[in-house]
């Protein structure tokens, strides 16, 4: 099975590990196409580097747009993809963006399955031509992969009948697993308990929820805990400030960005995560990568109930679920776990077994490369 893939998200390293995982599998041949630079707003501009064992398999192209996720398209991609003749173009990309009607379009040239992957968990409305891109999309797609039921529901919500098939998002349990932290502890000059946070500091992850929570938990216990923020956004140094002025020295720890393959040991570090995402007119969490990547280091959850979020700990049973929003909800789950560390560590122990079974990258890429066999093995739908 020759398949080609198209994602702007495989210009961060980390999102290419379940490709080098579907390559692996028996009869696939890969190709991979991936923007040669791409703009971020946190990050800056970025290069594409193949991860090694995708070396000769990948193709970067230039682009039109970079870090416009729905505007880009590719300079060349008919030409690559006529060359490497794939049996089936699978598009990294939601299905109202310009760059999947570019895929889209070559795809009929070839005569291949066209299957694209979603995120969406929101059933927005989208002007022209972003409303004629998605009709022509989820009419002429032979499957739909998306990251969650979520997901799933806005597909059907949006009027696709084909064939669906959920797609988690998954870790490498090499990487993500209890690690030693004494060291970085000592580093970092601060102890157990502690509560940890990673990912971006901004208003919608509801960091500022998780300070209000602190607060109320300084009242009852004393400064007996620590918070570890791992990660930086535009709300870092007011949150900063706001905690220096309304908790114990040095209870906020901020450690600013971190290195992907180094996040682990500060995961590992922490005796709770929390993710206390709000959602937003415009955005909810989408899944939570982070939620799974903590149960794999050993340590348990406490999310709101925004997005994804309750449906991943529920299905790990790794943790706790609080109202989104409400401090006084998650300072009370945040003692419950603290005050009771064994209640807390059989959480971890069950959600790090459901991860490693269901979420790894060699259990996500098999059932990709089973999806891929299905549509490859179907009739080809009428609208194509």
């Amino acid at each position: 099975m020759k398949i080609a893939v198209l994602s702007h998200s495989c210009v961060i390293d980390v999102n290419q590990q379940i490709f080098v995982e579907l390559s692996r599998r028996p009869g696939v041949e890969l190709l991979l196409i991936a923007p040669e630079r791409w703009r971020s707003a946190l990050r800056g501009t970025m290069f594409f580097r193949p991860l090694p064992e995708l070396e000769d398999k990948c193709c970067p192209l230039p682009i039109l747009f970079p870090g416009h996720v729905h505007f880009h398209c590719y300079r060349g991609l008919r030409e690559k993809l006529r060359a490497f003749e794939p049996d089936v173009l699978y598009v990294d990309e939601e299905p109202y963006s310009l760059v999947t009607l570019q895929a889209l379009r070559a795809c009929r040239e070839l005569d291949c399955r066209f299957v694209f992957y979603t995120k969406q968990n929101l059933a927005k409305r989208y002007p022209p031509p972003f409303l004629w891109i998605q009709r022509q999309v989820l009419q002429s797609a032979d499957l739909a992969m998306a990251v969650s039921a979520g997901a799933v529901a806005v597909l059907r919500a949006w009027g696709y009948r084909g064939p669906v098939c959920e797609l988690p998002h998954g870790i490498d349990p090499q990487v993500f697993r209890p690690h030693d932290s004494s060291d970085l502890l000592r580093r970092l000059r601060i102890q157990r308990p502690i509560i940890g946070y990673a990912g971006r500091i901004e208003k919608e992850k509801g960091v500022w929820d998780l300070l209000g929570a602190a607060e109320i938990l300084q009242q009852r216990m004393g400064p007996v805990f620590r918070v570890l923020m791992v990660g930086d956004g535009r709300a870092r140094w007011k949150l900063a400030a706001a905690a220096q002025r309304t908790l114990a020295p040095e209870l906020f720890c901020f450690t600013g960005s971190v290195a992907h393959h180094a996040i682990a040991e500060y995961l590992s570090a922490m005796d709770i995560f929390v993710l206390p995402s709000r959602t937003q007119r415009r955005w909810k969490e989408q899944f939570g990568r982070v939620l799974v990547e903590a149960l794999a280091c050993g340590v348990p959850l406490v999310g709101s109930d925004s997005g994804n979020i309750p449906a991943l700990i529920e299905r790990t049973g790794g943790g706790l679920v609080f109202k989104e929003g409400d401090v006084e909800d998650l300072a009370d789950k945040l003692a419950q776990l603290l005050q009771n560390p064994q209640e807390a560590r059989r959480m971890a122990e069950r959600g790090r077994q459901v991860v490693l079974e269901q979420y790894s990258y060699p259990r996500i890429a098999a059932a990709l490369h089973g999806a891929l066999e299905q549509v490859l093995a179907a009739p080809r739908s009428q609208s194509q």
